[in-house]
């Protein structure tokens, strides 16, 4: 019989590009594919740090990046909550290309939802830089260059 659910899905997904929203954003988001590596920090103990989470960097932007993830919680500290004044944050490592040095850099959580997409069910997790070093930051806008 197949899936019911399959035909709706595939007419959602062609409709989808005729309803874009108009980009809210300062800056453009560069589709990236590169791995990435995150820690969750407690937001009352910054000493409280969870084991390293993998995921994938589905686009970024001199603000910040949107992270693909199979896990949004570890060690009892979960990404985001919504209804609390105080944020966890991350500790983000990536490479984006061999070329450039990998970037290490603390970020909050603004939203996350889970989606599915070609594996299966995943999180996204949009992502705004606390602050980026100098170094970051020249690394971040090299690569964008040569994405453009």
């Amino acid at each position: 019989m197949g899936d019911p659910y399959a035909q709706m899905r595939t007419m959602w997904n062609f409709f989808k590009g005729f309803w874009r929203l108009k980009e809210r954003r300062k800056s453009a988001r560069a589709p990236v594919s590169s791995a990435v590596r995150f820690r969750i920090i407690d937001s009352k103990n910054p000493a409280i740090r969870s084991r390293i989470l993998h995921g994938k960097v589905l686009d970024l932007s001199l603000e910040g990046l949107c992270i693909g993830t199979n896990t949004v919680q570890m060690d009892g500290l979960h990404v985001f909550h919504p209804s609390s004044q105080q944020r966890n944050r991350l500790e983000i490592e990536v490479e984006l290309r061999p070329d450039l040095p990998p970037m290490r850099i603390l970020a909050e959580v603004k939203w996350y939802s889970r989606v599915e997409d070609e594996v299966g069910w995943i999180y996204k997790m949009g992502v705004n830089w606390d602050s980026l070093s100098e170094s970051d930051r020249q690394t971040l806008k090299t690569f964008l260059k040569t994405r453009d």
